[in-house]
């Protein structure tokens, strides 16, 4: 089965990104992860999804955005942007 284009931003030393990195790793969801910590310029870009605040982790599906999603949602979001077929 195809998987949709997964992006997490965070933080390695962040509780919730590590969250919703150990549900992606779990349930074999590929995804890129790009670190607010090692590239500082990517800070605007998530204040920028999220009405100018800033908060980690912030995770594109395709073309939805999830900001702190709890495991229930972000399952959700996985199985609804998956390719069907």
């Amino acid at each position: 089965m195809r998987q949709p284009n997964v992006t997490v931003y965070g933080s390695r030393t962040c509780p919730d990104t590590q969250r919703a990195t150990r549900y992606l790793d779990a349930n074999q969801v590929a995804y890129e992860f790009k670190d607010v910590d090692e590239t500082p310029e990517l800070n605007e870009y998530v204040a920028s999804l999220n009405s100018g605040k800033r908060v980690i982790p912030a995770i594109r599906i395709n073309n939805e955005t999830l900001i702190n999603p709890p495991d229930d949602r972000l399952a959700k979001a996985i199985a609804d942007a998956a390719p069907k077929g």
